[in-house]
């Protein structure tokens, strides 16, 4: 068998894998004429799988919607028991180097060349993934209109520079939202990709629940339950405005200038994010996300980071932990949060967080 490109092995997770032998760069990467693997994702994949074991009412049919080398579905198959995968992808060379990969990993699965949009108008599946190289909103009518109730969906986002406002004329164009570029622009922008999922959702008569939703790396990613709109309650969506403090104020959507529509419930249900634990086949940076997600889980939107208080209390940041301690002490939550390296999610009020930051700052030597 030859492909116009020579391939080489990569072991991700329990997969053994051929995939093209091209340069490779951290990060998003570049899309090329051959099928695509991004080892910068083995995270985002690591996250799935463990969540797909776990997932409730075990999907039996899941389909990797855009499948590339087909990554991610053998590793549903192998790390997470789905029996019937699916695989589909426009790519000629892709369909061949997946059917490959299925056989190097001693498993069986149905693989389509073409286009993913009418594939989802011909079968269906209780679990979709669609993990495209850019937005993923060319895809998301099909998958709302296709889907099964219930079902799980997972989406992945890598245009993060318009989500988290470096574009926001893109942004505006493509989630009909208005983000904002700050230190929080991670966690707004994940809410603005969910605010859009849920309108879009909602105009196929489903809703959606988060079973989690992060950041990570260059890519935003949500998993989803899709559930029928008439026996379940609406949308969950609003508008805020950051204040010079830096805090965060719900608003009417006619206040100029107001962030969203953002999705603004939880990022995850508590209680099965908590439930999860990383498997042998997790990478180190996989089990650290994991952590750092399950010790967030449940806290109110957005967070403070000590860079930005610093600057405006003239103040030195204190070490971070002192600063969670502080809080603690206080009798709130405080956790430090995956979205920013210096930042802290607590459910205290602005007065307590600023007593507690300028304590923390006095209390010893500052700085992490």
């Amino acid at each position: 068998m030859s492909f116009p490109f020579a391939l080489t092995e990569v072991v991700e997770g329990r997969a053994r894998l051929l995939v093209p032998d091209v340069p490779r760069r951290k990060g998003p990467g570049a899309k090329g004429p051959h099928p695509f693997y991004n080892p910068s994702m083995t995270v985002n994949r690591d996250l799935s799988a463990i969540l797909l074991a776990r997932w409730p009412g075990k999907p039996t049919r899941a389909l990797d919607g855009l499948a590339a080398t087909g990554a991610w579905g053998i590793r549903m198959g192998l790390e997470a028991g789905v029996p019937e995968l699916g695989f589909v992808d426009m790519s000629p060379d892709a369909a061949v180097l997946i059917r490959l990969n299925l056989e190097r990993n001693g498993l069986r699965g149905d693989v389509f060349h073409g286009d993913l949009r009418a594939h989802l108008a011909e079968k269906r599946y209780d679990y979709v993934d669609i993990d495209p190289f850019g937005p993923p909103t060319p895809f998301l009518g099909h998958a709302f209109h296709a889907a099964p109730t219930p079902s799980g969906l997972g989406i992945t986002a890598t245009d993060t520079a318009p989500l988290c406002g470096t574009y926001p004329k893109a942004c505006q164009r493509r989630y009909i939202a208005h983000p904002l570029r700050c230190d929080q622009g991670h966690e707004i922008g994940l809410r603005i990709l969910l605010g859009y999922i849920e309108r879009v959702a909602e105009a196929h008569g489903k809703v959606v629940r988060p079973l989690l939703a992060f950041a990570a790396e260059h890519f935003f990613r949500v998993h989803l339950h899709v559930l029928d709109g008439l026996q379940e309650t609406g949308p969950q969506a609003g508008y805020y405005l950051r204040d010079r403090e830096g805090t965060f104020h719900r608003v009417d959507p006619r206040e100029p200038e107001a962030i969203g529509p953002l999705w603004v419930g939880d990022l995850g249900d508590s209680a099965f994010v908590r439930s999860l634990a990383p498997s042998e086949w997790t990478s180190a940076a996989g089990a650290r996300l994991l952590d750092s997600l399950q010790k967030e889980i449940g806290l109110p939107p957005f967070f403070v980071t000590t860079d930005e208080m610093a600057k405006r209390l003239r103040a030195s940041p204190p070490k971070l932990e002192r600063f969670l301690t502080t809080l603690r002490a206080a009798g709130f939550r405080a956790e430090r949060t995956h979205f920013h390296a210096r930042g802290v999610k607590t459910d205290a009020p602005h007065d307590v967080i600023v007593a507690a930051f300028l304590d923390a700052a006095a209390s010893g030597p500052t700085g992490d």
